[in-house]
């Protein structure tokens, strides 16, 4: 299981509700493919994931009135 994976179901949410966050840039294969964590992802996919899960916590924190945590690349991909 990756980080993104633990982060992901800890906000019950999908590989579409971080596509959502940024559908021009971001598809559901590029989501799933760092998911799974089967193959280096490229730094550019990396980056829009990352601005995806942090506008979702941004989103989520506003809905509950509560204050989180924003991730940075290194955090959930590693190196």
């Amino acid at each position: 299981m990756t980080k993104l994976d633990e982060i992901l179901q800890s906000l019950d949410a999908s590989n579409h509700d971080l596509v959502e966050m940024l559908p021009a840039n971001l598809n559901h294969k590029m989501v799933q493919k760092a998911r799974l964590g089967k193959k280096p992802v490229p730094k550019h996919t990396q980056d829009l994931i990352l601005q995806a899960v942090n506008a979702l916590l941004r989103e989520k924190a506003v809905t509950e009135d509560k204050k989180v945590k924003q991730y940075k690349r290194v955090e959930i991909f590693g190196e």
